[in-house]
């Protein structure tokens, strides 16, 4: 039974294939047959590596306006504090034409929306007064729980990289024995080829001459018994 694409896995042979470092010529030799490889191989050879976490910062719009705001050399936006100017209303008729009482309807409009804001941003301070800390601390502590997982994940993952590579070491180790037996079993089969083709010639030439030889002999009895009749 023939063994199939699924049954392996590709993989360089970094620990036994030191003539690639120093020789460029079969570097890209072999890079032109990987490639050639990838191309027809019908399966991914990294398929069980999970894919990238993309932590891309354009998910954020306002940090995404900002970067655009910083690439662009604009000056930072200053704080609006007209929301919490009241000015006092001009005399004369309002926006909408009536008597002069509705400029100071609408001023006074203005001073109710602004006293609610300010409220509501003292209410709002308060509560970060008093919940604030407590929110700050489980926020970080939450931050270094996530932190240390992160870390502890990463160093699972160095480890495991480390075990990799330490049994890629072991077992190229062990093909690169085979690989230079079976070398020497191929030059030892190379050599003993051209041995058999250098005896099968030189045989040939052998009965050659011992053909011609014959021949001779042959023409020579053969002249001998015409001068004895």
């Amino acid at each position: 039974m023939s063994a199939t694409q699924a049954d392996y896995k590709l993989d360089s042979l970094p620990y036994y294939d030191r003539e690639i470092d120093s020789d460029q010529h079969l570097r890209d030799a072999a890079a032109r047959l990987v490639a050639e490889e990838m191309r027809s191989g019908d399966t991914n050879p990294a398929s069980d590596i999970p894919p990238h976490e993309s932590t891309s910062l354009s998910s954020s719009r306002l940090l995404t306006q900002e970067l655009e705001r910083v690439g662009h050399g604009s000056p930072l936006t200053a704080f609006d504090g007209s929301r919490y100017a009241l000015a006092e209303p001009e005399d004369g008729e309002g926006s909408d034409g009536s008597t002069a009482e509705s400029p100071w309807k609408q001023s006074l409009n203005a001073a109710a929306i602004t006293a609610e804001y300010q409220q509501q941003r003292t209410s709002n301070l308060e509560l970060l007064t008093a919940l604030g800390a407590n929110a700050w601390k489980v926020s970080n502590h939450s931050l270094d729980n996530d932190a240390r997982m992160l870390e502890t994940h990463s160093q699972h993952t160095r480890d495991r990289v480390v075990d990799i590579n330490r049994l890629r070491k072991t077992e190229q180790g062990k093909l690169g024995d085979r690989l230079n037996a079976l070398e020497k079993n191929w030059s030892a089969l190379v050599s003993s080829n051209l041995e058999l083709q250098v005896g099968s010639l030189a045989l040939q030439v052998h009965l050659a001459e011992l053909a011609e030889r014959e021949m001779q002999l042959r023409a020579s009895m053969s002249g001998s018994g015409t001068h004895a009749s």
